[in-house]
């Protein structure tokens, strides 16, 4: 099953706003709007939700800085 990853932040350098998303899975991704790199560094379990924690890389198409965010 592919977990949906959706990414609305703001550039840390010049405050443009970095929208995205992205389905990950099994062999699976496919990438809608700004590109973004996903690592993941573990699972966060709640009851029966499982979701995994991670942190995203993403390149602001304003002013090229890079931007590292934990989700």
């Amino acid at each position: 099953m592919a977990e949906v990853i959706r990414l609305r932040v703001a550039c840390h350098a010049c405050g443009y706003e970095i929208e995205g998303s992205a389905k990950y899975g099994k062999g699976h991704y496919v990438a809608e709007g700004v590109p973004f790199d996903f690592v993941a560094v573990g699972k966060l379990e709640s009851g029966s939700n499982k979701r995994v924690k991670g942190e995203v890389t993403a390149t602001c198409p304003n002013c090229t800085v890079k931007n590292q965010y934990p989700i």
